[in-house]
């Protein structure tokens, strides 16, 4: 075992850390791009041969990270492994980082959950938080996983950051019709259209271009997702292989489709022609949910995001098989749909009472 430089100047960790089941040494090396990085990572190899033998080593949670388990995250898809780096920086380093592995127990990681501000943040960070020591537990550098106890979550919601939804297509409708008057063919229409009449998600609506979409079929082809990460935008493969599915298209996305004179390339596209960056796409929902209808009545605060939510929800609310809406959106899991993707207004609620009092006669 040892740490040396090399001869195009890198520094290698070099460490055997126990036996291969057919007898050959298991030996552990990597290339690091200065000595400190190579020391760090010798002392992960270490931990984790001195583990193998039953001896309690020492080993940060930002040293188990970089040196241990994103190597094995490498090929994780782009979306996936930028989700993981903005978890692991704003949550679970600030948390763990300089705690030694062994040391994080029930109590941190209780801690840790209810600092975030949503639940939804919260759970993804205890997802990430148990990957990353299940995968300790796998190289016996722990002994059990706290991560995968069961925790209380923070009862804050979202603070409405991530926008109304449209529960009806009656607000669907008048929304869309808004648009077609006061916007046709532009940016925000183009959005809006494809993420309330189809359901597509934020990166799917950059992604899709004209050659996906078949007018005289009746159909929209789900080939790839345009997102920001690392780097920039970029397109990338659906989210999962049910991602990539072909849908068809609802009369009025056809009807705005060919009013919008179908051409070549990204179907939403920025001032130079090319495919619109997803962060610029942000700026143009909030300043058209500024403005009100012709009554007076403030347009909703959609966003891209509860577009899709909106479009499952109403389906639903329409009595649509859960099971055929789940196969409209590419989920992989039914269940899927009916968590995160139908929210039952209270409004809604309330319209039901009335169906209840009737059946139940007076009081």
């Amino acid at each position: 075992m040892a740490v040396r430089r090399l001869k195009n100047g890198k520094w290698q960790a070099d460490v055997t850390v126990g036996v291969k089941w057919d007898g050959a040494r298991d030996r552990r090396t990597r290339v690091c791009r200065t000595k400190k990085e190579a020391q760090a990572a010798e002392r992960a190899f270490l931990i984790e041969r001195d583990g193998r033998r039953g001896i309690s080593g020492r080993i940060t949670f930002r040293e188990f990270v970089d040196t241990l388990w994103w190597p094995q995250k490498a090929g994780l898809r782009r979306n996936s492994r930028d989700t993981y780096r903005q978890v692991l920086n704003r949550r679970l380093m600030p948390a763990f980082g300089d705690m030694d592995l062994e040391r994080i127990n029930r109590m941190s990681v209780q801690k840790m959950i209810l600092s975030c501000p949503t639940r939804k943040s919260a759970q993804k960070a205890r997802e990430v938080l148990s990957s990353v020591l299940g995968n300790a537990v796998e190289m016996g550098m722990i002994a059990v996983n706290p991560a995968s106890f069961r925790y209380q979550y923070p009862k804050k919601g979202d603070g409405g950051r991530q926008g109304e939804w449209l529960t009806t297509f009656a607000q669907h409708r008048r929304l869309l019709g808004y648009l077609r008057e006061s916007c046709p063919g532009t940016a925000e229409e183009r959005m809006v259209v494809l993420g309330l009449c189809l359901g597509l998600r934020k990166g799917e609506i950059f992604g899709l271009d004209w050659e996906d979409v078949d007018l005289a079929r009746g159909t929209v082809a789900i080939r790839r997702t345009y997102t920001v990460g690392e780097g920039g935008a970029a397109l990338d493969d659906p989210k999962t292989e049910r991602s990539e599915r072909t849908i068809p298209l609802t009369s009025w996305a056809a009807a705005r489709m060919e009013a919008w004179g179908p051409s070549s390339g990204p179907i939403v596209t920025g001032r130079d022609g090319g495919r619109m960056n997803p962060n610029t796409a942000g700026k143009h929902m909030r300043r058209l949910v500024e403005g009100c209808y012709d009554d007076g009545e403030p347009i909703p605060r959609v966003t891209l995001y509860t577009l899709r939510h909106s479009f499952a929800t109403a389906c639903i609310g329409e009595g649509i098989e859960v099971a055929k809406v789940s196969r409209w959106l590419g989920h992989c899991d039914v269940s899927t749909t009916y968590n995160r993707y139908v929210r039952p207004m209270l409004g809604d609620l309330e319209v039901e009472t009335s169906v209840i009092d009737a059946a139940m006669g007076d009081v």
